[in-house]
């Protein structure tokens, strides 16, 4: 998953970011035009505030309050902050690096900074996908854990999707967010495993 998303995000950044090949974003906008209208403006106005910083933010005290008083949890709520906390800071890098300018004429005002990767595709997978994966190390049934793991990936797709909609971001855009999420999910997930499994090691061996 790390090598194939990564391959992904390095063509989106080499070709049509640094390269402005723009064929694809352009398919997308005029696939879009049809569907636009003052009505479905308003629904992916909403859809989009699922992906704000504020709204994820609560969601991310939520999930790790249910961690720790819930399921007494502890390595689940530190994975949790560290996650969300340099997923935030390894964006801002990205964006900075890449410093691409948002489309024109955006359906919503008040948008300002850089447009790849996008922030909202990005925060949006990383959260639901830490969801899915929370949600498979659950003793649930099998069937439900499929089901859950559909709708949060919907549900990340839908605010992926209304930030082109808005035309507050190219699609390559929400694109290299989703490739930049699954590659620090992937990444985060397997330094915590790795460093947390060293610790039980180191501690285990003390206790001897």
């Amino acid at each position: 998953m790390f090598a194939i998303t990564f391959a992904a995000f390095y063509f989106i950044a080499n070709e049509i970011v640094l390269h402005t090949e723009t064929q694809f974003d352009t398919w997308a906008y005029e696939s879009l035009q049809p569907l636009t209208s003052p009505f479905g403006t308003k629904v992916m106005i909403l859809i989009t505030t699922l992906g704000s910083s504020d709204f994820l933010f609560s969601c991310y005290v939520i999930l790790g309050a249910y961690c720790l008083f819930i399921k007494e949890n502890i390595k689940q709520v530190f994975d949790i902050a560290i996650i969300g906390i340099i997923g935030n800071r390894l964006l801002d890098l990205m964006k900075y690096i890449f410093q691409r300018h948002r489309p024109l004429n955006p359906l919503v005002p008040y948008v300002t900074d850089y447009s790849f990767p996008s922030g909202h595709s990005f925060a949006a997978y990383t959260f639901f996908g830490l969801l899915t994966y929370i949600t498979w190390k659950t003793q649930i049934k099998k069937v439900w854990k499929i089901i859950l793991s559909v709708v949060f990936l919907v549900i990340a797709t839908l605010i992926a999707i209304s930030r082109v909609y808005l035309r507050v971001h190219y699609a390559t855009d929400v694109l290299g967010g989703f490739c930049l999420s699954m590659m620090w999910l992937v990444l985060s997930l397997w330094l915590l495993h790795k460093i947390y499994r060293l610790f039980l090691k180191k501690r285990d061996q003390s206790q001897k």
